[in-house]
């Protein structure tokens, strides 16, 4: 019997996560899978059981890479209002250059799968939640430091920030214009003050 080809598991997680994420879940088909990674059905099938599988392995790894981490850096030590700044500013640099129109793997998973998948609306919302989090944290800090007005309450304005967030990842998905995201940007950013 033939031994299973081996394949490096990060490899193929991240080029099927391309693949996701330009098609989504449902216009992705495991012969699409297959071409991008160049793994046999029956490999891909062993390592991630099935699609959705391999799905659910991609969203965990775009949440590990997304640069929004590493732009939130630690919201108990980075600068809070230039953290928040710094991440709608990347929303709407990112916006721009995606000339795929890709958006947020989240946010369009949000759109195509969370009102019939549980499990999946569980883990977007969970990833949104982090954010959200990071962002209360943020604030907080900030208003301590005098950075951003005292009279927001924090978890609210997080959410609202979260919001406009996904909302201008969903303009990117359908081209939005950058001088239409730098407008949002700055009167989502004018409510810091």
């Amino acid at each position: 019997m033939a031994r299973p080809k081996e394949f490096d598991h990060d490899e193929v997680v991240d080029k099927a996560m391309a693949v996701f994420w330009a098609k989504g879940f449902e216009a992705t088909s495991v012969q699409d899978l297959v071409d991008a990674t160049g793994v046999n059905r029956g490999s891909l099938y062993n390592a991630f059981v099935d699609k959705a599988g391999l799905f659910d392995a991609a969203m965990d790894r775009y949440l590990a890479v997304t640069p929004v981490l590493e732009i939130l850096g630690d919201p108990e030590s980075a600068p809070p209002r230039a953290t928040i700044e710094r991440l709608f500013r990347f929303l709407v640099e990112d916006g721009a250059v995606d000339r795929e129109n890709r958006g947020c793997l989240i946010t369009n998973t949000a759109v195509e799968l969370s009102p019939r998948d549980p499990a999946v609306a569980a883990k977007v919302a969970e990833a949104l939640r982090g954010l959200e989090d990071a962002l209360a944290r943020l604030v907080i800090r900030g208003q301590a430091a005098g950075e951003i007005a005292p009279w927001h309450e924090a978890r609210r304005l997080a959410r609202f920030l979260v919001t406009s967030a996904q909302g201008m990842r969903v303009m990117a998905r359908v081209g939005g214009d950058p001088a239409i995201l730098r407008d949002t940007a700055d009167a989502v950013l004018g409510h810091l003050d």
